[in-house]
């Protein structure tokens, strides 16, 4: 399935409001100019937003939880204190907009481990904190005191990185 394809179900006045002001401020920081220097601290504000919304909205579009409903509301005006994100590019992708999920095949454990979104180059992988390492890329949320350049970001190659030992993992996606 195709990320343009994915439905889910939000209220017209978010919709309308917070997530299409998101949706702006996400293209400005991510196209409007040339991606080169330090990221600023709005900005990675900005994109750890849209990469936990949009993984929120993917991952209950596909039956899963990544975010709790208590948490979930804390998107739309910043970001939910349980969750990481962080930040990598793919060189030469094989499209421009692309998802996966990590998720468990233990019926007990909860489903939804991470969402990778890839836009472009960039790779925003989503999780509850404690899940994403290095591997992942380097973390955009929850904000570091050091400066982030665009381009030292750490070059991945699958949108989903598995620990090898870590049989229950299921990578899913397009």
């Amino acid at each position: 399935m195709r990320i343009a394809r994915v439905v889910a179900d939000v209220c017209a006045e978010c919709n309308a409001g917070w997530m299409s002001t998101l949706e702006v401020s996400f293209r400005q920081a991510l196209f409007a100019r040339p991606r080169v220097g330090t990221i600023p601290a709005p900005d990675r504000v900005t994109l750890s937003r849209w990469f936990t919304k949009t993984a929120v909205l993917l991952a209950h579009a596909h039956g899963g939880v990544l975010v709790g409903a208590a948490h979930r509301a804390q998107i739309a005006a910043g970001m939910p204190d349980d969750v990481e994100v962080f930040l990598a590019r793919r060189r030469r992708p094989p499209q421009h907009l692309d998802f996966a999920f990590d998720v468990t095949t233990d019926r007990d454990a909860d489903a939804m481990r991470s969402v990778a979104i890839q836009v472009g180059d960039l790779v925003g992988h989503v999780a509850a904190r404690g899940r994403l390492a290095s591997r992942h890329g380097t973390r955009l949320w929850p904000l570091r005191s050091h400066t982030l350049r665009w381009e030292t970001l750490p070059v991945i190659t699958p949108l989903i990185i598995r620990r090898d030992d870590d049989r229950r993992v299921k990578p899913r996606g397009l």
